[in-house]
């Protein structure tokens, strides 16, 4: 019991120790600079294995919320229905986001199954706020977490394997006969620093203390989001996503 109480007690003290050291260099340290290195490109591959890659765009009026993809659309700059300029993000993300934010996103499908997934990619500026607990967004849009866990998945040519978050959701739906639904669907999720990848949110937080107060630099995080639907009564999505992000990673990597 003591082992285990130790295994678990040292991780979090590391985790506190590095938070502690990042609220004192926020107060106290100077001379630490923002630096424009991300660890991965912000792109996403047109292809990734059999998935095909589509563009999303949307209308920033609220009113509106238009969701289109690009190839659908004769004029990909406006809005069909109300005339305003699409982008690449949502009036949420607009009014929520530092300007500076960098932001892709794709739908992939594969051919002949309906079942596709989204990715997002969002890489945080000079305002550092832009990556933050993706749990927030999901509860806040009125999703509930049903699971939580991380999976480890192989990536070729390397020894350690990627650490995903995945969080299971449910989120009650409006029918017009006044039936019960639910929507079952998966939020799956790592972050990226320069030189650091991780699934932790307190990690992701430890290594920019860290950073800032030994390296006196803060670097550009991202996070990489996979999401849509699953079967609530299998596991089958986690297979899903680690085919598609064992094959996704290699293309997020910066060249040499």
């Amino acid at each position: 019991m003591d082992k285990i109480k130790k295994s678990i007690l040292g991780p979090r003290l590391f985790v506190i120790a590095a938070l502690a050291a990042a609220a004192w260099a926020l107060v106290y340290k100077t001379g630490v600079a923002s630096s424009d290195e991300a660890g991965i490109v912000l792109r996403l591959p047109e292809q990734v294995g059999e998935w095909r890659g589509m563009d999303l765009l949307f209308c920033p009026d609220r009113t509106c919320g238009g969701q289109f993809f690009s190839a659908q659309l004769e004029d990909p700059s406006t809005c069909p229905d109300c005339g305003a300029a699409l982008g690449n993000m949502n009036w949420a993300e607009r009014s929520m986001l530092p300007a500076d934010t960098g932001l892709v996103r794709k739908y992939y499908a594969r051919p002949g199954n309906q079942d596709g997934l989204h990715a997002t990619i969002v890489l945080s500026g000079n305002d550092r706020s832009s990556i933050h607990r993706p749990q927030v967004c999901m509860t806040a849009a009125g999703h509930e977490i049903a699971h939580e866990r991380v999976i480890r998945i192989p990536l070729e040519g390397r020894d350690e394997p990627l650490e995903v978050m995945v969080l299971d959701m449910l989120k009650p739906l409006a029918r017009t006969d006044g039936a019960p639904a639910v929507y079952s669907s998966y939020y799956a999720y790592w972050f990226v620093g320069k030189d650091r990848e991780t699934a932790s949110h307190l990690a992701r937080m430890a290594w920019m203390g860290y950073d800032r107060v030994f390296r006196g630099v803060s670097h550009r995080w991202a996070y990489i989001a996979l999401a849509g639907a699953r079967d609530p009564a299998s596991d089958a999505h986690l297979q899903i996503l680690a085919n598609f992000a064992s094959q996704l990673h290699p293309a997020l990597l910066k060249p040499d």
